[in-house]
Order: C-alpha cells, then sequence, then structure tokens
C-alpha cells in the first residue's frame, strides 16, 4: 500500500511566526499551519521551526494542559528530528502557544490561525481513516510574502 502524504507548504513568515497551507494528497482535509519564525532547527528546546523534510508520524499522549483534552495528537519525527524532540500537531492559534509544534487551523491572519480545535478534529478523523504509520508528512517552503 502506498503512503499517504500530508503536504506542508510554508508560505507566510514573519518575525513573530510562520505559516503554512496543508493538504492531504487526494483528499478534501485542508487548512494551515502555524509555526514559530525561522531559522529551522533539529535541536530540541529553542523554541524554532523544524526543517523542511520527510517526516513519519505516531500518535502521542500529550501532557501540556490546552493540549491533553484533545489526546491522542500526531507526532512528528524523521532522522534529523528524534521523536524525543516531541513536534506535535496540535491546536493553538498564536506562536505563544507553541515551542516548536505544529498547529492546526481551519483559517489563518497574521501570526495566527483560527478554528484550530475543528482543524485538530477533522485531521485525526482522517488520520483515524487511514494507517498512522503510512502517513508521510513533506514540508517544503514556496514564500508569498
Amino acid at each position: 500500500m502506498a503512503n499517504t502524504l500530508i503536504r506542508i507548504v510554508r508560505k507566510w513568515q514573519t518575525a513573530q511566526s510562520t505559516i503554512s497551507e496543508y493538504s492531504v494528497d487526494g483528499g478534501d482535509l485542508k487548512g494551515f499551519i502555524l509555526e514559530r519564525p525561522g531559522p529551522d532547527s533539529s535541536t530540541p528546546n529553542l523554541r524554532l521551526r523544524i526543517p523542511e523534510g520527510t517526516y513519519q508520524m505516531r500518535w502521542h499522549d500529550s501532557s501540556l494542559s490546552g493540549v491533553a483534552p484533545y489526546n491522542p495528537v500526531p507526532h512528528l519525527f524523521n532522522a534529523v528530528v528524534p521523536q524525543s524532540r516531541y513536534i506535535l500537531m496540535h491546536n493553538g492559534n498564536y506562536p505563544e502557544n507553541t515551542d516548536g509544534c505544529l498547529l492546526v487551523g481551519k483559517t489563518r491572519g497574521t501570526d495566527f490561525v483560527s478554528n484550530s480545535v475543528a482543524a485538530l478534529n477533522a485531521l485525526k478523523d482522517f488520520l483515524n481513516g487511514v494507517d498512522i504509520d503510512q502517513v508521510n508528512v513533506i514540508v517544503s517552503s514556496m514564500y508569498s510574502n
């Protein structure tokens, strides 16, 4: 069986955040991702976004108080960004809601995404219908600023 691809394309960047569009190949699921501003880093605890590349996914139960009610959430990792960095896709609206994770939203504005819980639930519904171990996330950049 071929892997399912989720494409995240970074398009807008400010001093406070990076916002991307995401979509599932061959599906209707799409929205926006808010991350920390650049530069990219694979080093933990720097509050920076992850490097471009291809990531695997698995489920993770977060202990973060604002995220835990929505457990499990998707956890991204690859050979450069280890599982121990705990890069999650979760709810949140503003740059201060992330230390490097990807915040999902249905709409976007300058330095925020909105309808985050609805976007997270839609993503989780999709992932529950496929084998999360067979999902790859491709992060790339095509800035529109």
